[in-house]
């Protein structure tokens, strides 16, 4: 894939249905109706885009470092930029509300992100992340344990596979006042698992074992027999 951390369109839009629940309950807490103007960091194709535009009752300002994926299928009420999360080109103060979901986990210096984050934001202006720790996945059976190869092949791209952990720290070293809940989503393993890690790179031992997972899921008997765990923080962080 020309880009790790953009699948293409069909799983990146199961994934954002998979976190809607948990980016519901976190854009409630920050208060999104009464947000005038809003930011996504890593807008991807725009599938949250799209929610954010429903939601908010002002300006919804999408971002990635390449807006072609959003502008091709067409984002409706949003304004497209195309920059860098380490150098956002806004003036200070200037939004209510910043969102990142699984894009801090690809970011060369999260620190430097969540510091741009933290400076475009009003006072009493909320960052939200929604970012998972790959170290903490839980698989069952034994024959289908794929953690390791996610921890290779996500470092192997530049990615941070625990970022999760390290962002309420992150975020409070900044200066922000930090709500923070792991949230877990439990869920029968799929095609969507082993599809979205064949779009990184991959020894070819890993390889060999991705392919015999896929052999067990194949057999498999019931719905939850095998199942994947991984762990997501999410987290409100407030301006003072």
């Amino acid at each position: 894939m020309a880009r790790p951390d953009l699948p293409d369109p069909e799983p990146s839009l199961r994934l954002a249905e998979w976190l809607a629940g948990p980016r519901g309950r976190l854009l409630r807490r920050a208060q999104i109706g009464q947000r005038r103007r809003v930011l996504e960091v890593g807008c991807g194709h725009g599938f949250v885009t799209e929610e954010l535009v429903r939601r908010v009752p002002g300006q919804v300002v999408a971002l990635d470092r390449d807006i072609r994926p959003a502008a091709s299928r067409g984002v409706p009420g949003a304004q497209l930029v195309r920059a860098d999360a380490a150098a956002l080109p806004f003036g200070d103060a200037s939004f209510g509300l910043v969102l990142f979901q699984n894009t801090l986990l690809w970011v060369s210096d999260p620190r430097v992100a969540i510091e741009e984050a933290t400076r475009v934001l009003l006072p009493r202006g909320c960052l939200l992340a929604i970012e998972p720790d790959f170290g903490g996945m839980i698989e069952y059976p034994p024959e289908i344990a794929l953690q390791d190869v996610w921890l290779r092949a996500l470092a192997a791209c530049g990615a941070d596979p625990l970022i999760g952990r390290k962002l309420p720290g992150m975020c409070e070293r900044t200066g922000l006042e930090v709500w923070t809940e792991l949230q877990g989503f439990p869920q029968p393993v799929g095609e969507t698992t082993t599809g979205l890690l064949r779009g990184l790179p991959l020894t070819d031992h890993d390889e060999t074992r991705v392919c015999r997972a896929e052999e067990r899921l194949a057999s498999r008997s019931g719905t939850w027999e095998p199942f994947v765990h991984v762990p997501y923080f999410l987290i409100a962080a407030t301006k003072r």
